[in-house]
């Protein structure tokens, strides 16, 4: 389930299909997928997870480069 994101439009972006992976914080490994909805990540949380929230943030980080 995609979680829209309030950072960047995805729809239509560079990004939809590309898969960032994720360390969580008990040391399991997620993966985070921007798709044309939102975000999706492949943990068990059935609300935007921090998982998520740490890639999008990634687009709102000047020094990371911002492209919406």
């Amino acid at each position: 389930m995609s979680h829209a994101s309030d950072i960047v439009n995805t729809k239509g972006h560079w990004a939809v299909g590309i898969e960032w992976p994720v360390i969580g914080s008990r040391g399991d490994n997620y993966t985070v997928t921007m798709t044309d909805y939102g975000f999706d990540c492949d943990c068990i949380a059935y609300r935007k997870c921090k998982h998520i929230k740490s890639v999008e943030e990634r687009f709102d980080d000047p020094s990371q480069g911002r492209d919406t």
